[in-house]
């Protein structure tokens, strides 16, 4: 059966693999310094339409979120984030390990507020070097519970930390699933002018590893960032001797050469598929009788189930169970699918019926 655990079980699209094996016997130089990562960079600028972006591929997600947060804020400072944020729960203390402290909003599901930010500025304003000072915001698209950022709460956010001048850092693990999705009015160019650095997933986007950094240098704290994340990627150890693998996979998905008459590269076209595929499962199992946990159009969907559906649901289809405060006071679990750029439609089919099923 096929299984929803993650946007990262299978391999690579087969586009990025035949890419990979077609340059595998070419001689580079290493760490990055290579023609295919600069190609990639100059690629991803033209994209984000910011001619002056400092691009620099990292290899995964957490590695990214460390660096970016290492570079963006002192040894006293900590970033304002949202209380389901990866960071502060599946991380496993990564960014206090980089020696900084997470400030962490009381915002449900996820979602960063500038109302929820406002008491942790308040009370390092009333408090000054007796607490951690606030040095930039960061916010996830598509957020950890799914949620995919409309352009006015992005910029109500990027308002409330302008004013502060505090940085901007959005984790875009899933940022090809958050500019796809049905009703989406945020764009990667509005981002790309208004936060300071983001990230490009391509772990969770069709590619084997690798992360984007993104980073606009007239940006607030955008300058220090480009000084100082060539040295902390060295000292993270997350400089790799073959990076040339990752400026080879993100220049076959942005090359436009992949436009397939969409208008979209494919790095846009395999997020595309996912969340089409997602919605479909969304349909499939409120069809069956399952209530949504939150509304949501990225490639992540929940739903609330009883323990025993649960049980079968993450042993059959590789659903991942959460236990949230159930308002029906029933003692429901929430079950999270998540589809991906090789998830096949018939699939989700078979997990219709398995769910009606379950709803006898």
């Amino acid at each position: 059966m096929q299984q929803y655990r993650n946007d990262y079980s299978e391999g690579a699209a087969p586009q990025i693999l035949e890419a990979l094996a077609r340059t595998n016997l070419e001689q580079t130089v290493g760490y990055g310094e290579d023609a295919h990562c600069a190609r990639a960079a100059e690629l991803i600028r033209a994209e984000v339409g910011l001619d002056d972006a400092y691009v620099r591929f990292i290899p995964g997600g957490t590695a990214a979120n460390i660096l970016a947060i290492s570079c963006l804020t002192e040894e006293y400072e900590g970033p304002i984030l949202a209380a389901d944020a990866h960071p502060t729960i599946h991380e496993t203390g990564a960014i206090e390990g980089a020696g900084r402290r997470l400030l962490a909003t009381a915002d449900p599901y996820g979602l960063l507020t500038p109302a929820g930010a406002d008491p942790i500025w308040e009370s390092w304003r009333a408090n000054g070097s007796h607490t951690t000072r606030p040095g930039m915001i960061y916010l996830s698209d598509t957020s950890e519970l799914g949620h995919v950022y409309t352009a006015a709460e992005f910029d109500a956010l990027c308002d409330w930390a302008d004013e502060r001048e505090l940085a901007v850092y959005v984790d875009g693990a899933r940022m090809a699933s958050a500019m796809t999705a049905a009703g989406a009015d945020l764009d990667i160019r509005h981002i790309a002018r208004r936060a300071t650095a983001f990230t490009l997933g391509g772990t969770k986007n069709g590619m084997l590893f690798g992360e984007a950094m993104v980073v606009n240098p007239a940006s607030p704290r955008g300058a220090r960032m480009v000084e100082r994340l060539p040295y902390l990627i060295k000292r993270a150890g997350s400089l790799m001797a073959k990076g040339r693998l990752m400026g080879v996979q993100y220049e076959t998905a942005f090359d436009p050469a992949t436009d397939d008459g969409s208008g979209e590269v494919l790095y846009w076209q395999l997020a595309r598929h996912a969340n089409a595929c997602a919605l479909e499962l969304k349909r499939q199992m409120t069809g069956a009788g399952f209530e949504p946990f939150i509304q949501t159009t990225g490639n992540q969907q929940f739903f609330w189930v009883t323990p025993d559906e649960g049980q079968r649901l993450a042993c059959d289809f590789g659903a991942e169970l959460q236990v949230q405060p159930d308002p029906a006071g029933a003692g429901r679990v929430v079950a999270r699918f998540v589809t991906s750029w090789a998830t096949d439609l018939a699939g989700i089919t078979e997990l219709g019926e398995a769910a009606r099923a379950l709803r006898g």
